[in-house]
């Protein structure tokens, strides 16, 4: 079981790593839309950004990961 603070801190991160690099990437001048948008770059900064979402999803509880276990009954067993 991965602590949900992990998550949290690693999808945050991600996250913020794919919109830095967007958002630092070199601008061309005389590029076109293909030389400009479609490139590893633009790929590894939206695939940072939906890996960042996929954590923050395993961190709310929305999603289980891609080798979830059984999920958790609603109530603990009481043993007393």
């Amino acid at each position: 079981m991965i602590p949900s603070w992990f998550l949290y801190l690693a999808g945050f991160s991600m996250m913020i790593l794919g919109v830095m690099q967007i958002q630092q990437r070199p601008q061309g001048k005389g590029g076109g839309f293909y030389a400009r948008f479609v490139n590893v770059g633009t790929f590894w900064s939206v695939l940072c950004i939906l890996v960042g979402l996929a954590l923050l999803a395993m961190a709310l509880g929305y999603w289980q990961g891609p080798v979830a276990g059984p999920a958790p009954s609603a109530k603990p067993p009481r043993y007393h």
